[in-house]
């Protein structure tokens, strides 16, 4: 069953030196004081870099590590709290493309913003980097890119020696529960479509040219996927919630990978982040090709 093989004691070694490899850098010389982030993505790597002093507020939805709760809450993507904003004096706002407007106002203000691509794998390094240079922790932000790097390389050659490791995937994003109507789903130029590839795999929906949408029966019917992969970010799923998420996909058992009961779950509360985490999830899906091999080969 898929998650009670244990992976390689060097991939344990690899996560530890993960969050650990900035704790002992050379002193920051950064002008930047007071720092507000709104993206989970950003204030995970912040923290990973060892510059957590220097964060005064995070968004509402910044919940890891968990000391990053303990941070002044300015709202959300949709709801940021200008007023609480500007009352943290913060010298440096930093956001993802989608607060384009609210850099807008703060440059009105005199407050600089630093807006950071998150949809690519690269996006991710890109930021470790940009994030480095602005708390002057270039040294740190080096490291941890080189141990991410390595991470994921090791899982790349260990799928490698998969015999079946080029399976066609749909991903999951939401549907309405207890059924298959209103699928949602992720497709190509995405982080997690990056690294499902990286292993050899396929994305079912990659030709639509999208980065999501969503499926109607007869699109999936067209489709027909290898395997479905769900996506049920920061849920606890035991081995009888899997089993009971297989059953409701049975009214689509005309498709290959309902028939062979190759449906996954993904329930971490990293899996959707493009930051340092996304080692566990290119392990998540190291995990379900060697369970679909392993199937395969019965």
């Amino acid at each position: 069953m898929l998650f009670k093989k244990k992976i390689p004691f060097v991939l344990v070694i690899i996560f530890t030196i993960l969050w650990s490899c900035g704790q002992n850098a050379d002193k920051n010389d950064s002008t930047v004081r007071r720092v507000i982030s709104l993206s989970p993505n950003i204030t995970e790597t912040i923290y990973a870099l060892g510059a957590e002093n220097f964060l005064v507020g995070v968004s509402d939805f910044c919940n890891y590590p968990l000391r990053a709760r303990q941070k002044t809450r300015v709202g959300g993507l949709l709801n940021p709290n200008l007023e609480r904003i500007i009352a943290l004096k913060p010298d440096l706002l930093l956001a993802t493309p989608a607060s384009e407007d609210l850099a807008a106002q703060l440059a009105q203000r005199n407050i600089r913003a630093v807006l950071l691509p998150n949809d690519r794998l690269q996006d991710i390094f890109a930021t470790i980097d940009t994030l480095g240079r602005l708390f002057d922790l270039s040294r740190r932000a080096e490291k941890l890119a080189k141990t991410i790097r390595d991470s994921l390389e090791i899982f790349r050659r260990l799928a490698q020696q998969l015999p079946h490791a080029s399976p066609e995937a749909l991903f999951v994003l939401h549907r309405d529960p207890g059924t298959t109507r209103n699928i949602s789903v992720i497709g190509g130029n995405t982080f997690t479509d990056d690294l499902w590839r990286m292993l050899g795999g396929r994305n079912a929906f990659e030709s639509a040219g999208l980065k999501y949408g969503q499926l109607n029966s007869e699109s999936l019917l067209t489709m027909n996927p290898d395997l479905i992969i769900e996506f049920r970010f920061n849920q606890k799923w035991d081995e009888q919630r899997r089993r009971n998420n297989k059953k409701e996909w049975q009214n689509l058992k005309q498709l290959k990978a309902v028939k062979e009961g190759h449906i996954y779950v993904i329930d971490g509360n990293y899996s959707l982040i493009p930051g340092p985490r996304v080692t566990l999830l290119i392990r998540d899906y190291y995990r379900i090709l060697r369970d679909y091999n392993d199937q395969r080969l019965k």
